[in-house]
């Protein structure tokens, strides 16, 4: 399932909420007095348009959903806040406890999602708990690689940019204020990929909306978009057809497991932190045109190719890393770059990035990597990037941020977070410090928001909770997946830059393993001119003549 649980697989649909029980434990949220609904469900209706905070807000529904097996009843609220950011609120009629969450999108959005990842978190977010929001991005759309909404409209970029997720906070408050007679007691709000920017968007610009921010798998967006055309354009051959195949994207995911699985000290096929391989795929390559197991010429130049990342023709770095060493099973399939990436990155530059600017026939195949390209890039996507390090405000607001990314991330890679959280402890005075506030967890194996070749799931809206109601900082959460044996793995998962000790016994048995602290405090910025790790950019970005 390597390929459909990358970002890109989404764009064919909405997600819908996981039938199977999660191989993760649950951490059990604090307990609270449950709050009863001030009026009947129906009686939202009484007043369909309103303001809140200045926003105008309308209502075209409000109607009950029954009870299930696993969810109690909730009121379901439906309406928008203009001029189209549309939204969807669910009140628990039971066990509802003075939060509430709102969940982010992804992609370029223009769909409502209903659930959040990591996927065990939605026991949480639909247990009664909490009162939910998601919201369409501020436009309608066919999914979320469609742009074409952005067409002639700069205020549906806008919104879409930063506004939207800002707006259905505020209506969503004071929607929960009138039905339970008083505002949540807290607030969070969980999203990865685009609903990562979303995230850090919302304690970036506006630090006062949310107690709890997870921001999972979150990098400079217009600067991502260069990663999927540089796959694709890696990926394709002069005759249109992909290079690689099934078959090659196993042996080369196989080679590099047997070359880096034990690099962190445990025999257990994964790779704790990619960073540490350094695997050379040359050893692959065929010798005779006839043989079998190996990688072809072109398959070998685009792997390469992947794991550098785009770059100019002087192989100076334009985005923070390439695919992740153990990525590979995500290198082909329908949610690939070769596929459905590609064109998701041609409409975001056509119509949002670059309105206007480029060729009526401009394609995916066109664009050049240069650093005039990046730079072109970063001016015009300014409004839509949420990389500001500065979190003053949201720490003195008492707010806490939990920040996550898949080891074997192939959307997003995993050096943009690792680049981000460096110029935020630069920023925010060293580790120990943004620690206080803000902490970041690596999942490893995991691929970008959900899946993996090691599909991990692990409960970080649990633990953000108890961070923020009880001061509970998370050192470490237990992980859980099931491998393709059907043995389910239980593995800490240590606030970075703890690594992980192996104390001996099953691999797969959280018990077998202890927190490592590592001695010096590790320098994570990235050499590529978008990094705001200012380390980095001194040593290594002086200003060119």
């Amino acid at each position: 399932m390597g390929a459909v649980t990358v970002l890109i697989a989404l764009m064919l649909a909405v997600p819908s909420p996981a039938t199977a029980a999660s191989p993760a434990p649950l951490i059990a949220l604090p307990e609270k007095p449950a709050i009863a609904p001030a009026m009947a469900c129906a009686d939202m209706m009484r007043q369909p348009a309103r303001d809140a905070g200045g926003f105008a807000v309308r209502l075209r529904s409000a109607s009950e959903e029954p009870a299930t097996a696993s969810r109690p009843a909730f009121c379901l609220v439906k309406g928008y806040v203009t001029p189209q950011t549309e939204f969807e609120l669910r009140l628990p009629l039971t066990g509802y406890t003075g939060r509430f969450l709102q969940g982010g999108c992804g992609g370029m959005c223009g769909v409502i999602f209903d659930t959040i990842t990591p996927t065990c978190s939605n026991a949480h977010a639909f247990g009664g708990a909490f009162a939910v929001a998601f919201n369409n991005g501020g436009h309608h759309g066919a999914g979320i690689g469609d742009g074409t909404w952005a067409i002639g409209d700069p205020e549906l970029r806008t919104q879409f940019a930063r506004t939207a997720a800002h707006a259905v906070a505020v209506a969503a408050k004071a929607l929960i204020a009138g039905f339970y007679g008083k505002p949540p007691e807290k607030s969070y709000f969980a999203g990865c990929s685009g609903g990562g920017r979303e995230a850090l968007m919302e304690a970036q610009r506006y630090p006062a909306d949310f107690d709890g921010v997870v921001a999972g798998s979150s990098v400079a967006m217009p600067a991502a978009m260069q990663l999927f055309l540089w796959e694709a354009q890696k990926g394709i051959g002069p005759d249109g057809k992909e290079i690689f195949t099934e078959a090659a994207v196993q042996l080369l995911h196989k080679a590099v497991l047997k070359a880096c699985d034990q690099l962190d000290g445990i025999a257990d096929d994964q790779i704790d932190d990619p960073r540490s391989c350094g695997y050379d795929p040359s050893a692959l390559l065929c010798r005779t045109s006839s043989a079998a197991d190996c990688l072809s010429g072109s398959q070998l130049a685009a792997a390469r190719a992947y794991y550098l990342g785009p770059s100019d023709d002087q192989g100076n770095a334009l985005f923070p890393g390439g695919a992740p060493y153990g990525s590979e099973l995500g290198w082909v399939g329908r949610g690939a770059p070769t596929q459905t990436g590609k064109f998701a990155a041609e409409a975001f530059l056509k119509y949002l990035l670059l309105p206007g600017e480029l060729p009526a026939d401009f394609s995916w195949r066109d664009w050049r990597f240069t650093r005039e390209s990046l730079n072109r890039l970063m001016v015009a996507g300014e409004p839509y990037d949420a990389t500001d390090p500065d979190l003053r405000a949201f720490r003195d607001a008492g707010g806490k941020l939990l920040l996550w990314q898949g080891a074997a991330d192939n959307a997003a890679g995993i050096y943009g977070m690792l680049d981000y959280y460096q110029a935020v402890r630069e920023r925010m005075g060293g580790l120990a410090r943004t620690r206080d506030f803000a902490r970041m967890f690596l999942v490893p194996g995991g691929y970008h928001c959900a899946g993996g070749y090691v599909p991990y799931d692990q409960d970080f809206l649990g633990a953000l909770v108890n961070w923020v109601e009880m001061a509970r900082a998370p050192d470490a959460v237990e992980a859980g997946a099931t491998l393709a044996s059907g043995i389910v793995r239980r593995r800490p998962l240590y606030a970075y830059p703890t690594r992980t000790r192996y104390l001996g016994g099953d691999v797969n048995t959280a018990a077998s393993f202890a927190p490592r602290p590592v001695g010096a405090e590790p320098e994570d910025g990235v050499r590529w001119p978008g990094s705001r790790a200012l380390s980095q950019k001194r040593r290594n970005l002086a200003p060119r003549d």
